[in-house]
């Protein structure tokens, strides 16, 4: 069933946010605020391009202690109130919502430092505040008051924009790993992010639990026959592979990973002149410590065009490399420097994780609109997400992507998983 918090027209606004609960944030934020004037609260989304919470725009108009008046505008995540959503965070001993306000106000703060003190200014998402309540939440500055705004979700990223994540992913990657170098590991949370026995469910329903629809789907799409059966194959054994690519070799280059680097999690600046200024990344919930391929993988079989992704792979994971290297020189990293080879080696290593990708964010960023969008039907053995399910996988544009990605992968051995402690020894 539809989780409590939607509806046919968007997400419910919870009982608990009244226009008291942001005085204080608005007493720290607006200079000479007085008080306030009028409070509106709307969908901060469209459906199918947030699943894990609920994003809310809040919208207030304030008077100024010289009688003038402002417009204040913040966007308000909060979490979903289902047995769906619960049964897979609810229990966690590290609650995404106090993960993520860590990271805004902890550890991006500490990159910025890091590229203030070598001579660079590096922006990476919004500033971030708490209301003064118990209720899972996060609050951050509305990013559209400075010329950020998302991309259209089913146009995809063309090169540019592509290219300009890349950089951002490469300065937020060199960050984090000159500061393992130098001040020693994450907490254990950011070392194991979803691969966690809480995260399990969700990685298992979604990957085992597609595989039925993908079947279904894969036999209309032309060509399928050459990587049709090695997906079925996979069906007992997914889990463990995806397992795998969690786990933290010592040995290799390591990031703390944004781990949910997709287009509807990324905010793009523009100028009058609509030309491109900036990046950022936002949505921090789900950051996990370990190999590159957690990003690259997922950021770029999901979000760039269909022309461009598997065509301009290489270079695109070039770009990302020279931009990797640079940053990691400019911030003094006191390691070998990762080689453009040992990036791709982790990028066949752990190839399933592309596949994984196939399965879930692809073909979400693929979707059409269509009615229960949401996290709850991803995994509910229901009708309504048995419905969902099927839709997801079956649309034309999802079907075009497929096309192209599930022969490169199979070409790659991604479908073919042997035991990744063997690979490359």
């Amino acid at each position: 069933m539809p989780s409590n918090n939607s509806s046919s027209k968007g997400p419910v606004v919870p009982d608990w946010v009244k226009p008291e609960l942001f005085e204080q944030t608005l007493k720290d934020t607006v200079k000479n605020y007085k008080k306030i004037l009028k409070f509106k609260v709307s969908p901060g989304t469209r459906p199918g391009d947030n699943y894990v919470t609920i994003m809310l725009r809040v919208e207030v108009d304030v008077e100024l202690t010289d009688n003038t008046t402002k417009s204040i505008s913040y966007m308000l995540k909060t979490a979903r109130k289902s047995a769906e959503y619960g049964e897979t965070f609810g229990n966690s001993e590290f609650n995404i919502f106090d993960t993520e306000r860590d990271m805004f106000t902890n550890v991006v703060q500490e990159f910025k430092d890091m590229y203030k003190k070598a001579g660079l200014e590096v922006e990476f998402g919004a500033k971030c505040y708490k209301l003064d309540i118990k209720e899972d939440h996060i609050i951050l500055e509305d990013l559209k008051a400075k010329g950020f705004r998302p991309t259209e979700r089913l146009a995809g990223l063309n090169k540019e924009h592509t290219l300009s994540v890349l950089k951002k992913l490469a300065q937020w990657h060199a960050a984090s790993a000159t500061r393992v170098a130098v001040k020693g590991p994450y907490p254990e949370h950011l070392n194991k992010g979803l691969f966690t026995e809480e995260g399990k469910a969700l990685l298992k329903g979604l990957s085992e639990g597609a595989i039925k629809y993908i079947l279904k789907s894969y036999e209309t799409i032309e060509g399928h026959e050459v990587y049709y059966e090695a997906v079925k194959n996979m069906k007992e054994h997914i889990m463990d592979h995806i397992w795998q690519v969690g786990q933290v070799d010592p040995n290799e280059f390591n990031v703390l990973n944004h781990n949910d680097c997709w287009l509807s999690n990324i905010m793009f600046q523009y100028d009058e002149q609509n030309q491109l200024l900036d990046t950022y990344l936002v949505d921090y919930q789900l950051c996990k410590y370990g190999n590159v391929a957690l990003d690259l993988l997922y950021f770029l079989l999901s979000s760039p065009r269909v022309e461009i992704k598997i065509k301009e792979f290489d270079y695109f994971v070039k770009f990302y490399h020279d931009q990797l290297i640079e940053h990691l020189q400019l911030l003094k990293y006191p390691k070998k420097l990762p080689t453009l080879i040992e990036i791709h080696t982790q990028l066949l290593k752990y190839g399933v994780w592309g596949f994984n990708v196939t399965l879930g964010v692809m073909a979400g960023a693929n979707l059409e609109d269509v009615a229960g969008a949401d996290f709850d039907n991803l995994l509910a053995e229901t009708p309504e997400g048995d419905k969902f399910r099927t839709q997801l996988y079956a649309g034309k544009q999802y079907k075009e992507h497929v096309k192209i990605v599930l022969p490169w992968l199979l070409n790659r051995g991604a479908l073919h998983c042997p035991n990744i402690d063997n690979v490359l020894k």
